[in-house]
């Protein structure tokens, strides 16, 4: 960890002839460190534990303990930012890299809408574009919720009763700043660290006998842990219980599973 502290000392001396006395006038300033969102350094590496949260109770299957390893590899410029790569390893294998970007006090990730090995149903498969775009996942001057992602889809169809039906929907993405604390995670004290909720919103609506019907709102939520001159330190995707409901239909029920990830250890360089 890495930390910038500056001070200015100023000696003014002043020696007069004729046996007068020197004068000096000395003051400093008091030594602020920096703050780091996300430290982006080629070489920085950090371990995490990954868990998976059983889609029926919630809670932590302690069996299912992966350890994921974070590389900081280099940058390079993507849709107008420059990200920094993160490669990440499992049992000494290469699995994927994730890209990363961050501008003052705000950073982004360069991500689906849903994270990698979260498994939906078709309908939300259907609705939900699986091209990835920058996300500001964190920004810790927000005084207020930002807008993620907004937009509208049409010209999908779902399968529902053996016929292929006409759907559309607006997609909204949301992120907000909770609160600023001490945390401990795996034994470990981060203190200065900010909780942040992402919200998926997705509105769609299914068109049958030419008649356009509302579905239910599907809300699913992510949080994500940030740690001043670290880092993410913790990231969760609660288990899903979803229920779509049309109009005149029985409702549609799904369980699925999430996931917690949690620093182990890390360097930065």
């Amino acid at each position: 960890m890495k930390s910038l502290f500056s001070s200015v000392y100023i000696i003014f001396a002043m020696g007069l002839s004729f046996g007068l006395t020197s004068c000096s006038d000395n003051s400093s300033t008091t030594p602020t460190p920096s703050v780091d969102i996300m430290p982006v350094t080629t070489g920085s590496h950090f371990v995490y534990n990954v868990i998976r949260l059983d889609s029926l109770t919630g809670q932590r299957d302690l069996n299912t303990v992966v350890v994921d390893s974070m590389i900081v590899s280099g940058s390079s410029l993507k849709d107008g930012k420059t990200a920094y790569a993160f490669d990440v390893f499992r049992s000494n294998v290469k699995i994927r890299t994730d890209l990363y970007a961050k501008e003052g006090q705000t950073a982004w990730g360069y991500w689906q809408f849903i994270p990698p090995g979260i498994v939906l149903t078709d309908l939300i498969n259907s609705i939900i574009p699986q091209t990835r775009r920058w996300s500001k996942f964190a920004d810790l001057n927000a005084t207020a919720e930002w807008t993620i992602a907004d937009t509208n889809i049409t010209g999908v169809s779902v399968p529902f009763n053996g016929q292929n039906i006409p759907l559309s929907s607006n997609i909204s993405m949301k992120g907000k700043k909770l609160e600023t604390s001490s945390v401990t995670i795996n034994g470990n004290p981060y203190p200065n660290t900010t909780k942040f909720e992402l919200t998926l919103t997705l509105k769609p609506s299914i068109t049958i006998f030419g008649n356009a019907i509302a579905v239910d709102p599907i809300i699913v939520k992510q949080y994500v842990w940030i740690a001043q001159n670290v880092g993410i330190v913790k990231e969760e995707f609660p288990a899903l219980d979803l229920k779509v409901s049309i109009p005149g239909l029985e409702p549609i029920q799904f369980k699925g599973d999430g996931f917690v990830k949690e620093l182990l250890r890390y360097s930065v360089k």
